[in-house]
């Protein structure tokens, strides 16, 4: 479970947080060595399109030079001069590698990482093991996008305070008490007119990120490579599962109902209600 302590250390910079011990950050070692793999197996040179349920499509990928940012490492921090001797001793090389080399070398050195970084007398402070620890969890938990066990929010003209033009956050139920839901920003490359993942957040404050938007739910989804195409559809069990999930957040927070449905979804969503209504005549 995340603890508030450890989530008040989420935005700090690495030397300024209490080192948790040489065992706890090979443990963080270990999830962000499992994300690194998960990446390898499931997210590498693959595109992914979701057809959202207002008939939207929104195709993107996981991009190899965000990953380290994704998982709450630094890379221009650890690449600049101060960490020149850092880099010599752990890694053997005092090269500035690309993000996604700094990564593996990361995972390649984790015991010597994990003790330069513990170490009182070094100041060069290479891992936030707090950040690392909550980034890995959320990652970990979209699996591949083939469990139809996320929604989206919407913040195309809807967002008023600030400009989201093409911003989406793709969210799942978290299991954790202080930050119910983990979220995955996507943002859109105007150069290319392609999406990208962005970010990962544990927002503690979720009523915020639901209120006044417009929520979508994914349909079916097309994962490519160079040389395959795989189609996955929810199943009727699996949309059922995602519009009781935006039901509870309408009336756990109180907010509009915004979702945007059509087609089967939106008789679903009437069968939905229609049993409730009835359930709750039985019961009276």
């Amino acid at each position: 479970m995340i603890s508030r302590k450890e989530l008040q250390y989420v935005d700090v910079w690495a030397n300024r947080t209490p080192m948790p011990g040489y065992d706890h950050s090979i443990l963080v070692l270990e999830e962000i060595k499992s994300a690194v793999e998960l990446y390898n197996e499931v997210y590498k040179e693959k595109e992914f399109t979701i057809t959202l349920s207002n008939s939207e499509e929104i195709t993107f990928e996981i991009l190899s030079k965000n990953l380290c940012h994704m998982l709450g490492i630094d890379h221009k921090n650890i690449i600049n001069e101060y960490f020149k001797d850092y880099r010599q001793e752990v890694f053997g090389s005092d090269e500035a590698l690309s993000s996604f080399e700094l990564l593996q070398a990361i995972v390649e050195n984790m015991e010597k990482v994990a003790q330069l970084d513990n170490d009182e007398n070094n100041k060069a402070k290479a891992i936030n093991y707090y950040k690392s620890a909550v980034k890995c969890a959320i990652f970990n938990s979209f699996s591949d996008f083939g469990k139809f066990n996320f929604a989206t929010i919407n913040y195309n003209g809807i967002y008023e305070e600030r400009d989201y033009t093409n911003f989406k956050y793709l969210f799942v139920p978290s299991n954790e008490l202080l930050a119910p839901y983990f979220m995955m920003g996507i943002d859109k490359d105007e150069s290319t007119d392609s999406h990208y993942v962005t970010t990962l957040m544990a927002p503690t404050n979720p009523k915020d990120y639901f209120n006044k938007q417009e929520v979508l739910i994914p349909t079916q989804i097309f994962i490519s490579t160079a040389d395959s195409l795989t189609k996955l559809v929810a199943t009727p069990e699996e949309k059922i599962q995602l519009l009781t999930m935006y039901s509870n957040i309408v009336n756990k927070y109180g907010i509009e109902n915004r979702i945007n449905i059509y087609g089967d979804y939106a008789a679903m969503l009437n069968d939905l209600t229609n049993r409730k209504s009835l359930k709750k005549t039985r019961n009276s």
